[in-house]
């Protein structure tokens, strides 16, 4: 087990959790980050707790002693609390880990290559994959556009091995090849600390989602790299803590889109993405729907109902 260092000054690295009610999977992600630094990596590790009532800041002081615990009196948001360490730390690189992210053993040495062979670099993303050993195909993606969206939204992109030039706002297709996308996932997120400190921390008008799509769009446009490390693996179960709670995590997430969307394009060009949003999600709700009927499937209809919920949270009409 590489120890952990609890002081900043002398870390190279610092591993950011954030925490709200997922007392259940820390151990699983502080294991892995511990165990798998690799040997003469001074780390630190600060677990940010957004006011769980799960008993996971007595869980972390009982189990991980040496583990930095800032505890928040009120869910702060995924952006905010993760600056709160960020700023608590010194360190040249800090790696933000999702509770529900469990890095592989040659991640972090993996990662920080990249950021070694590349003075430019200010951001690093692993692929993702479900515990079954299933690609994620949310793990990164191009710029935000109109085009990108659509490509995703009416399925485009599923035509990107014959046509390789499609774009998308999601990777279509899983790749051992390591490039340069437009962003990478923050659920296992390296940065380097000078790129922070010339593009600024996450964006704290953000609650939650599209912090990762922000930072990257930031930093590339300041004239850093983002890399995506396709030939090291975390993996992810997903929007765990989300899930469980509200059930709600891809409306919200939507939602999340919409809003940032419109502050950095404009109100019409928002707009235009509504329309494809409604015009993606309500064929595919028609599609699964006939499916499910056709079929006596379940799974089909249920899907069909999570694609309408979808075209309401499109254009405003499912109470949030």
């Amino acid at each position: 087990m590489t120890a952990i260092d609890n002081g900043a000054l002398t870390s190279d690295i610092t591993f950011v959790v954030v925490n709200w009610n997922t007392v259940h999977l820390l151990d699983g992600c502080l294991s892995a980050i511990v165990n798998h630094s690799p040997p003469g990596l001074r780390c630190e590790v600060v677990v940010v707790d957004n006011a769980s009532t799960d008993g996971s800041v007595e869980h972390i002081a009982e189990k991980w002693p040496d583990v930095k615990l800032i505890a928040n009196d009120e869910n702060v948001g995924f952006c905010k609390a993760n600056n709160q360490a960020i700023r608590a730390s010194e360190s040249s690189y800090v790696m933000l880990v999702n509770t529900d992210a469990i890095l592989s053993a040659d991640c972090i040495e993996v990662m920080m290559g990249y950021m070694a062979a590349d003075q430019t670099a200010a951001v690093v993303g692993p692929r993702l994959q479900y515990a079954n050993g299933r690609f994620q195909r949310w793990t990164a993606g191009q710029s935000l556009t109109l085009g990108t969206c659509a490509s995703y939204l009416l399925g485009l992109d599923r035509l990107t091995r014959r046509f390789p030039g499609i774009r998308s706002m999601y990777l279509a297709t899983d790749t051992d090849r390591p490039f340069r996308p437009g962003w990478v996932t923050s659920a296992a997120m390296l940065l380097r600390r000078q790129a922070l400190e010339e593009i600024g921390l996450l964006d704290e008008s953000i609650f939650l989602y599209m912090d990762d799509v922000d930072l990257c769009q930031r930093a590339t446009e300041a004239g850093w790299n983002v890399w995506y490390a396709a030939d090291t693996t975390v993996v992810h179960y997903m929007g765990s803590s989300s899930v469980r709670n509200t059930g709600k995590a891809s409306p919200e997430a939507l939602r999340a889109l919409n809003r940032w969307y419109e502050r950095h394009h404009g109100k019409v060009s928002a707009n235009l993405l509504r329309v494809l949003e409604v015009t993606g999600f309500s064929s595919r709700a028609i599609l699964c729907g006939l499916a499910g009927v056709l079929g006596d499937d379940d799974a089909k209809r249920r899907r069909a109902k999570a694609h309408w919920d979808l075209v309401k949270t499109s254009v405003g009409v499912d109470g949030a």
